[in-house]
């Protein structure tokens, strides 16, 4: 079966298309096409902007971009289903096995504990008295734990996303909206995603969004939420600019 990157380089070549091309058409970055090509995932920062490049990419070539990130998503999925029922399988089948054995063999060593413990309390009350404190106290007072400062350099901290252009724009649908996106003066899209699509867009200086239901598009700038681009049913031009 073809992976994700041997799909889209495929479509691409039997294009005509170089990478370059498709970098300039879509505003993602050469690194990042290649790295999807090759199945280099982790290159990408994040699961939102690699989901938007795949869907970007497949849709620029014509292919079904929802369905790409659909097959991506089953692609992370690991195949432990057989595993695990091997897992489970084998000890149930020894169990059921030795069954018969496990349990005489168990209530054998339980029959000899009682007598010996019953033999040890006649014998031994008055001096297992005097020990039990100091046996409970060695085992209720383990070594107290003292945070360290090396706890903090240990957080697991988002990628610094520094090969990404100063304007990010993730849009995330809960309507139907016919959309119209320019990157740095350059139409990089335009279409009428469905709800549940997520875009992603990026630009050195700007990205202007002209939608035909406002209200149907929830916007992500350079990481802060924004809610609503506007009104369910408004036809809006919007504007982002890099920050200074």
């Amino acid at each position: 079966m073809q992976t994700i990157g041997e799909i889209l380089r495929i479509e691409r070549e039997n294009k005509g298309l170089t990478v370059k091309e498709i970098e300039i058409a879509t505003s993602i970055r050469t690194v990042y096409i290649t790295a999807i090509e090759e199945g280099n995932y982790n290159i990408i920062p994040g699961e939102v902007y690699l989901k938007g490049f795949i869907r970007n990419y497949a849709n620029y070539l014509g292919l079904d971009g929802q369905q790409l990130v659909d097959l991506y998503r089953q692609s992370q999925n690991p195949l432990i289903a057989t595993e695990e029922i091997n897992k489970i399988d084998a000890p149930l089948n020894e169990k059921s096995m030795n069954k018969s054995n496990t349990t005489r063999k168990w209530l054998s060593v339980g029959v000899v504990a009682i007598c010996i413990a019953g033999g040890a309390w006649w014998s031994q009350n008055n001096s297992i008295s005097s020990q039990e404190p100091k046996i409970d106290k060695q085992v209720q007072q383990p070594s107290p734990i003292i945070p360290s400062q090396g706890v903090k350099e240990q957080e697991v901290m988002p990628p610094t996303p520094v090969s990404i252009k100063p304007v990010v724009i993730i849009a995330k649908y809960t309507d139907q909206c016919w959309t119209s996106v320019t990157s740095d003066n350059k139409i990089i899209y335009e279409g009428t995603p469905q709800a549940g699509e997520t875009l992603t867009w990026e630009a050195e200086q700007k990205i202007t969004i002209k939608a035909g239901n406002a209200g149907g598009i929830d916007i992500i700038y350079n990481g802060q939420s924004l809610g609503k681009l506007g009104t369910k049913g408004e036809v809006l031009v919007k504007t982002f600019a890099a920050s200074r």
